[in-house]
């Protein structure tokens, strides 16, 4: 009995150093969902991989959270680590109280000073932090939070003019470049690249010249501060989070354990999904069908515009930097086939500003259904069909040829990259090498690259010899401000994904910025904003995103429908005894 007694104590203490909560072994409330590619790392200061979303809501914490109504309608914003909601002192300054229970998984707390840290490293000119405009720049502007980041070492702005200070232990200031709402601030500080990050680990993982660091590599050089403690990651196959027992706003989770199978291929999923081990699902074009009509079945509209980026400075491609190239590329996608056929119950769409940008303005009106978003579809619609014309896109290729000095005869070939798991990317590539010698009456050619491991921004850091690389990149804020989602493609962004650049879209951009309290008018701007960027073709547009989803019946949804900005809240929800 003494050896039992012994060994239990010493499981006790075991689990109170691992910050683990007794029980968390037997599973207790088992939420079990997936992610089609793992976490490069679990630093979310500079990853730029939607996978990172969900470890870092599950087990990172903010200054605010989006938690849903009690009606299950609606969704309203509270402090996580902040104690309330923001206090305005002036017109751009705002104060934020932090809660005095927020703590990390080890016990340590988070205050004023953790945010402080944390948020300079984001900034840091010398790391050059892939995540640091999302603090700078996103739904509000920080007095020269960008400035400071952006200057190399040139050391012009000092971290003392950035408009972030502690007041005192538990309150930090934020100025701002203009009046923003109560509602902006929060916003701002809502998203995976604000979470705290721990700084014995952070400093003790930073390189000697202070350009990098380790945290996040691995969970050792990690710590959990949010609603559940990242236990076991088992690299592109398993991440386990298990109820952390430290956590001051527990109440808010009910979930004793989340189980994330890393499972890339459709196929896999739907075999877990059948067999009861998947608590939701998202199929894909192969399988929708199968569940169009399942009861469970539930669809929504995303931030999701499916694009192209094309090379503007392949070496090898003598096209490339020619802008009726671009053009003829644009043409020459039939996108009624992609979205619908290949995608899969996908919108065919050859504009770029998506269906849900402007839901979330004082008005609710979506740039897509307001007078100007609608000219711009009637405009392309009235030279082509959903942006597709052979007939145009040989005429385009034909003044590119004579842009560069190309015989008329040379032929082209073209080089399409994807990550190997990116299944309607592969087989939309095949439909485009049948097709692409057929519209081009030969003179194009197109050829596939596939990667592994990266991300494509990674991946086109690596070369120069890609022609196409498909993305889907989204921005949250294009919900109040519909250009919004245009800023990745901006040259001021430090982390775009594209390398094309144009003077005369980055110039109307700034117009829409300048009216953004006159939503009419921001409107009537981004119109512009979007016919330069298809007549300039910054990248392809291809389809808007409509998601489908299942849930299981044992999973109990906080909401009653998916709602913009917030979604099912699947965080939130509970298992069904």
């Amino acid at each position: 009995m003494k050896k039992l007694t012994a060994l239990c104590l010493t499981l006790a203490m075991l689990l109170c150093v691992l910050a683990i909560p007794a029980g968390a072994e037997e599973g207790g409330k088992v939420y079990r969902t997936y992610l089609g590619s793992d976490c490069p790392i679990l630093n979310a200061q500079n990853s730029v991989e939607t996978s990172l979303d969900t470890p870092t809501s599950y087990c990172g914490a903010f200054l605010y959270r989006t938690v849903p109504d009690e009606d299950g309608n609606g969704f309203h914003y509270t402090g996580d680590i902040a104690a309330d909601l923001p206090v305005q002192i002036d017109e751009v300054t705002w104060q934020i109280p932090i809660d005095p229970a927020a703590c990390w998984a080890n016990g340590d707390p988070i205050n004023a000073d953790t945010m402080i840290y944390s948020y300079k490293m984001l900034l840091d000119p010398i790391l050059v932090n892939r995540m640091a405009d999302f603090l700078a720049d996103y739904n509000i502007t920080i007095v020269n939070a960008k400035e400071y980041n952006q200057q190399g070492e040139s050391g012009t702005v000092a971290w003392e003019d950035v408009g972030i200070k502690k007041i005192d232990e538990y309150t930090i200031q934020i100025t701002t470049d203009k009046e923003y709402t109560q509602t902006q601030v929060c916003s701002q500080f809502t998203n995976r690249a604000t979470a705290p990050v721990y700084e014995p680990l952070y400093e003790a993982g930073m390189s000697e010249d202070r350009t990098s660091t380790t945290y996040g590599t691995t969970l050792d050089a990690y710590m959990s501060c949010g609603p559940y403690v990242f236990t076991t990651w088992d690299f592109d196959n398993k991440q386990i989070y298990v109820r952390n027992d430290k956590y001051w706003h527990s109440d808010l989770f009910h979930y004793d354990t989340v189980d994330v199978s890393i499972v890339k291929e459709m196929n896999a999923r739907v075999q877990l999904w059948e067999k009861g081990e998947l608590d939701d699902l998202s199929p894909d074009a192969n399988t929708i069908e199968t569940y169009i009509d399942d009861p469970r079945m539930v669809e929504y509209p995303s931030l999701t515009v499916f694009h192209i980026d094309i090379n503007a400075n392949n070496p090898e491609n003598p096209l490339s930097a020619s802008v009726n190239y671009r053009r003829a590329m644009y043409y020459a996608l039939n996108r009624n086939v992609i979205a619908e056929d290949i995608f899969g119950y996908q919108e065919p769409a050859a504009w770029y500003v998506n269906g849900q940008a402007g839901i979330l303005s004082e008005s609710g009106l979506t740039y897509r259904e307001s007078e100007y978003g609608k000219a711009v579809v009637e405009k392309v619609n009235s030279v082509s069909d959903n942006g597709y014309s052979p007939e145009l896109a040989r005429e385009y290729l034909a003044k590119a040829y004579e842009d560069v000095g190309l015989d008329a005869d040379t032929v082209v070939t073209l080089r399409i990259a994807f990550g190997d798991d990116e299944t309607a990317w592969k087989a939309t590539a095949e439909y485009l090498m049948e097709e692409f010698p057929v519209i081009f009456e030969g003179k194009i050619k197109l050829e596939a690259d596939t990667y592994a491991g990266i991300s494509a921004t990674d991946y086109k850091k690596s070369t120069d010899v890609w022609d196409f690389s498909p993305n889907d990149w989204t921005r949250g804020a294009s919900r109040t401000y519909p250009y919004t989602c245009f800023y990745y493609y901006l040259e001021s962004y430090g982390s775009h994904p594209n390398n094309y650049f144009d003077p005369e879209f980055e110039a109307q951009y700034a117009v829409c910025e300048s009216v953004q309290d006159d939503y009419e008018q921001m409107l009537k701007e981004t119109q512009k904003l979007e016919e330069i960027y298809i007549d300039k073709v910054v990248h392809i547009p291809v389809a808007q995103e409509v998601s489908y989803q299942m849930f299981s019946d044992r999973l109990v949804l906080p909401v009653r429908t998916y709602i913009p900005g917030f979604g099912w809240g699947t965080i939130y929800g509970d298992i069904a005894e």
